[in-house]
């Protein structure tokens, strides 16, 4: 097993480069297909980003090569972040207060998003700031 993280580690390191070329992108697709193909990789060992990296990381390189950009321009941070905050929010929140709810957690999600557009959109503040008036005499 740590071999083949071991291999997938390279191929990951492999993305990172400034330029790659059309034979570069064969290799890294055959060489992540016969890692997965290997017969000690059980079915259960095999990950969905191990997947990914044998049949569709090499389609994107090839499309991104045709139009002149590069793999490493493109950062998931972003979605990673937003998946991390909904896992802690209603995976991490609702479903600890009750595990009956009368709504699915996607709707809770739609819920959430939907209302936080509504107060962007509107200018409304996320949180009540008090105030002390004190009355002009």
């Amino acid at each position: 097993m740590e071999f083949l993280w071991h291999e997938f580690l390279h191929l990951y390191l492999f993305l990172r480069q400034d330029h790659i070329t059309e034979e570069e992108i064969d290799s890294f697709e055959q060489t992540a297909k016969m890692l997965i193909k290997k017969e000690e990789c059980s079915i259960q060992l095999i990950l969905l980003y191990m997947h990914i990296f044998a049949h569709h990381i090499p389609q994107f390189l090839r499309i991104l090569k045709s139009k002149n950009l590069q793999f490493n321009h493109f950062s998931t941070s972003s979605f990673e972040k937003k998946n991390h905050m909904h896992v802690w929010v209603f995976f991490g929140v609702i479903t600890m207060r009750s595990g009956n709810k009368a709504n699915s957690v996607v709707h809770d999600i739609l819920t959430y998003e939907n209302w936080q557009l509504y107060f962007l959109m509107n200018d409304i503040p996320k949180s009540i700031v008090q105030k002390t008036i004190v009355p002009k005499e």
